[in-house]
C-alpha cells in the first residue's frame, strides 16, 4: 500500500519529521515554546505565592533597604558598600535588617604610641568625628576635646597597628565582642602617626513604615545592643556642629577685627579662600576653610562691612538654619551684608 506525503502530514499533524516544512517547523517549536513558558509561570507562581503577596503589600525588598541604609544620618556610601544578609519583618509597618557596611576608619597616634580611632568615612571624601557620633548617640553635646572616659579613650590601645590590633579596637568601639565574624578587616594602610583601616562591620538597622507608605531607618545597633535613634542621634550631632561653627566664625570675625584696626577698612572679598589669605597668619593662625558639615564658609566683604555664614545642615544659603556672623553682630538665619 502506497502513502503519499500529504496523507503523512494528515495523520500526525503534532510531530515533526522531515515531510514537514520549514515555516510548520517553526510554527511547532514557537507553540511548544509559548506553552513551556506558560507552565513555567505556572510552576513559580504556585511555587512563590508569599514573595508576590508580599510585594503587592509593600514590604521592604533589600534594594530600598540598601538605598536607605546607603543615606541613613547624612552618610553617602556608596551601593557597594552595604550588603544586606537578612531581612526580618514585624507585622507590615516594622522589619528589621541585618547588613554589612564597609567603610573606612581614620586612627591616630598620640606621643606615647597610643592609637585611638578619630573619624569615620561617610562618603566620597567626607568623614565625621567618631566622638561627636558616639556623644550624639546618647544624646551628649560635646563641650569641648574627649575626656579620658570617654569612649574614644578607652578605645585606645597601644602598639604596631595591624590587621589584630585594628579589628579589635573597631570592635570594642561597637561593643562587639571577639571572637565574631562581625568585624572584619580589608586593609591597613599608615603614614607615621595616622592610619586609614577600611572595614566590614555588621550592623542592624530597624525599619519603620509611615501614614505615607515610605519605609526610613529608625534606629541601628551593633551586637544585640539598645537601638540608637537615628532622627535624635542627626539633631544631635548638627546642634553640636553648629555651636562649633558659631566659634569658629567668631575667631575669623575677631581676626577680621584685628585686621581693620590696623588697616582701616576690612578684607574686601567674595569667597573665602581670598578672605584666609588676607587674614592668616598674622591675624589668624588657624585656616578655617571649611564648616562642620565640610563645606566651604561663605564671605561677603565690603571696606565698611562684611557678612560671614555657614549655610547650615541643610547646606542651602537662606534658610533657618544658617550661621551668620556680619559687622553687625551674629545673627541665625537668612541675612544680608
Amino acid at each position: 500500500m502506497l502513502f503519499n506525503r500529504s496523507s503523512i502530514r494528515a495523520n500526525k499533524p503534532h510531530a515533526p519529521s522531515k515531510y514537514l516544512s520549514i515555516s510548520e517547523r517553526r510554527n511547532l517549536i514557537g507553540l511548544w515554546t509559548r506553552r513551556g513558558l506558560l507552565v513555567l509561570s505556572l510552576v513559580l507562581i504556585c511555587l512563590f505565592p508569599l514573595r508576590l503577596d508580599a510585594l503587592a503589600k509593600g514590604e521592604l525588598g533589600a534594594k530600598e533597604a540598601r538605598n536607605l541604609i546607603r543615606r541613613v544620618a547624612g552618610f553617602e556610601l556608596p551601593s557597594g558598600a552595604v550588603r544586606v544578609r537578612a531581612i526580618t519583618p514585624s507585622g507590615s509597618t516594622e522589619a528589621v535588617v541585618v547588613a554589612q557596611i564597609e567603610t573606612a576608619f581614620r586612627f591616630e597616634s598620640d606621643d606615647e604610641d597610643r592609637w585611638r580611632i578619630v573619624e569615620i568615612r561617610t562618603g566620597d571624601r567626607r568623614w565625621e568625628d567618631v566622638d561627636l557620633l558616639l556623644r550624639a548617640a546618647r544624646g551628649e553635646v560635646s563641650a569641648g576635646p574627649s575626656p579620658e572616659g570617654s569612649a574614644i579613650a578607652r578605645s585606645r590601645a597601644v602598639g604596631n597597628l595591624d590587621a589584630k590590633l585594628a579589628r579589635e579596637m573597631i570592635a570594642r568601639l561597637a561593643g562587639i565582642e571577639l571572637p565574631s565574624d562581625a568585624v572584619r578587616i580589608k586593609e591597613v594602610s599608615s603614614l607615621y602617626k595616622s592610619a586609614v583601616v577600611v572595614a566590614q562591620v555588621m550592623t542592624e538597622f530597624r525599619f519603620v513604615r509611615g501614614s505615607d507608605k515610605k519605609w526610613r531607618v529608625a534606629g541601628i545597633r551593633t551586637n544585640d545592643g539598645e537601638w540608637t535613634d537615628v532622627e535624635r542621634t542627626l539633631l544631635t550631632v548638627n546642634e553640636e556642629k553648629a555651636r562649633r561653627a558659631r566659634a569658629e566664625l567668631e575667631m575669623v570675625a575677631a581676626a577680621l577685627d584685628s585686621f581693620r584696626r590696623e588697616r582701616g577698612f576690612y578684607v574686601v572679598a567674595d569667597n573665602s579662600n581670598t578672605l584666609l589669605d588676607q587674614l592668616n597668619p598674622r591675624y589668624l593662625p588657624r585656616v578655617i576653610r571649611l564648616d562642620p558639615w565640610q563645606r566651604p564658609f561663605l564671605y561677603e566683604g565690603e571696606r565698611d562691612r562684611y557678612l560671614l555664614r555657614s549655610a547650615g545642615a541643610d547646606g542651602e544659603t537662606g534658610t533657618a538654619d544658617d550661621i551668620n556672623v556680619s559687622s553687625q553682630g551674629q545673627t541665625v538665619g537668612n541675612a544680608a551684608p
